[in-house]
């Protein structure tokens, strides 16, 4: 019993120091194996091991990092990603007992790859919606642990406008297009409203001399 507590602490702690699934050592060597060992001895078809090993490949590598930066913030809630990497890792190491094969194992990779995907979905989703908290987060692109901090409150809470909103570094000054277009504005306008005085001046300056 004393040497259990210190395992269960350790595995626990491995489990926390990383962020998404693909920082996850031992998430990237199970699918690895998945990818080396299970499909080339399951599935005969050339063509079909061909595409479950390129699935898994890509689970891998950069799959999930490009959906959490692409679809989202890149952030997601630390105790969400923790739980889900040790569910994803008890998954994982079930699909290498499986009995499948051929097109049948290459379903049951694409429905699993499905699955975790809208799982990760979930905790980026969870992060986004109480963005404005200050609260511990994993950096999807960096694996690095960080803390969730908004521009202003209410920038956070804009209708679908999360991703652009969330703000976990000091503010970038605006581009300078953007102040182009301001002075463009701000100099048409007055232009506008000296062309109006100069009109209004003339033509009340005509009724005086028609009136003379």
């Amino acid at each position: 019993m004393g040497l259990l507590a210190p395992l269960v602490l350790g595995a626990w702690l491995a489990v926390a120091a990383r962020g998404c699934l693909q920082c996850d050592r031992q998430i990237r060597s199970t699918l690895e194996s998945l990818r080396t060992n299970l499909v080339p001895r399951q599935i005969r078809d050339s063509r079909l091991r061909a595409r479950a090993q390129a699935l898994l490949r890509g689970m891998e590598g950069g799959f999930f990092r490009h959906y959490a930066t692409s679809q989202f913030a890149g952030m997601a809630a630390l105790s969400s990603i923790n739980a889900l990497i040790h569910h994803v890792r008890l998954t994982a190491a079930g699909l290498e007992r499986s009995a499948l094969t051929d097109q049948a194992l290459l379903d049951t990779l694409v429905a699993y790859r499905h699955r975790t995907t809208m799982e990760l979905k979930s905790a980026l989703t969870e992060h986004q919606a109480r963005g404005w908290l200050y609260y511990d987060i994993f950096d999807c692109t960096s694996c690095r642990k960080a803390k969730a901090v908004c521009l202003k409150q209410h920038h956070c809470l804009v209708d679908s406008q999360a991703r652009l909103s969330l703000r976990y570094r000091p503010p970038a000054p605006g581009p300078a297009i953007a102040r182009t277009g301001v002075s463009v504005v701000l100099c048409m306008g007055a232009l506008l409203f000296l062309a109006l005085s100069v009109a209004a001046v003339t033509y009340w300056r005509n009724r005086q001399s028609l009136g003379q």
